[in-house]
């Protein structure tokens, strides 16, 4: 009984010791700009430049650089509101890593009287988040010096809604798939062509089937093999090249699949997936995109395989 009360105090430990680890690794945050009209545009690149030299200095902050945010998005992707549309910061976030963006708008009020809005989002969720001050314009040192704290202190106080809780990993999933199979482990053969490339096989697509088939224990054959396979995966893919998103590439795959008993010639299931993917050459989007249907496929598709029962 000591050594279970032990081990169960230990294992609270250590997962309190994680938690507070999740909790105070840094973020990585993107200061877009603060906008305004023609009358404040130098008060408007002040402030910009001040609030990012003053979150620099927090230390639970990665200040993502202004020029590889510019290489982003840009700076038409917002105009002088300072509103931040979720579809532009998850874009922004995609491209540069960041969790969470901040921009905003300066206003001046009468002859010497500024407001300064800030708009914080998070790039994962889409929460929107609000710090302001206000106060003489030739007092703008201190201003920014304020919305700057606020600013770091919201996010700090909102971190768990400005960013999505951890998905697990791509190995972590297929071992979990894996684990709620069966033991039936039927021979399998792959063939995906590539109507764009006049039925060309890809390799991309047949060699991440092939990874996750072994990894589950599926014995591989093809049309040299002596053995003929027990249920054969065929199907197509159609890639198209996307829209560039910056100095990126994008690429998306549609994959249609046909999983059928070869001897009874049996259709087991037929199987859809889109998935797209960026990078920074056009070949390894296209590649990644593919990758990523085959991924999303598994869970679905194991299990039609695992409940065929097959001599071995």
């Amino acid at each position: 009984m000591k050594h279970k009360l032990t081990l169960a105090l230990a294992t609270l430990l250590l997962a309190s010791g994680m938690a507070r680890a999740a909790a105070s690794s840094p973020l990585t945050v993107a200061v877009y700009g603060f906008g305004g009209n023609q009358d404040v545009a130098n008060y408007s690149a002040t402030v910009t430049t001040l609030v990012t030299a003053d979150l620099t200095a927090e230390t639970n902050l990665v200040l993502v650089e202004r020029a590889e945010l510019a290489k982003a998005l840009s700076e038409q992707a917002f105009g002088v509101s300072g509103m931040v549309s979720p579809d532009a910061a998850a874009k922004i976030g995609q491209i540069t890593g960041a969790k969470v963006l901040v921009a905003g708008q300066v206003m001046k009020v009468g002859d010497n009287h500024l407001v300064v809005v800030a708009n914080i989002v998070g790039t994962e969720t889409g929460r929107l988040f609000a710090a302001k001050v206000e106060g003489a314009a030739d007092n703008l040192l201190d201003l920014t010096s304020h919305l700057s704290r606020q600013i770091a202190q919201t996010i700090s106080d909102q971190r768990t809604n400005l960013i999505a809780s951890a998905e697990e990993s791509k190995e972590e999933r297929l071992a979990r798939i894996i684990k709620g199979l069966g033991t039936n482990r039927p021979t399998v053969s792959v063939s995906i062509s590539l109507p764009s490339l006049g039925g060309q096989h890809s390799e991309a697509i047949q060699t991440e089937f092939g990874i996750i088939l072994l990894q589950a224990g599926f014995t591989l054959v093809d049309g040299k093999a002596d053995r003929k396979p027990d249920i054969e995966i065929t199907g197509v893919d159609y890639t198209s090249a996307g829209p560039r998103q910056g100095s990126l590439y994008s690429d998306s795959s549609v994959l249609d699949i046909k999983v059928q008993e070869r001897k009874s010639g049996i259709i087991l299931a037929f199987l859809h997936q889109e998935a797209s993917a960026t990078a920074a050459a056009s070949m390894e989007a296209n590649r990644a995109s593919q990758v990523n249907a085959v991924d999303a496929l598994a869970e679905r598709i194991l299990p039609v395989l695992a409940n065929q029962k097959y001599e071995p």
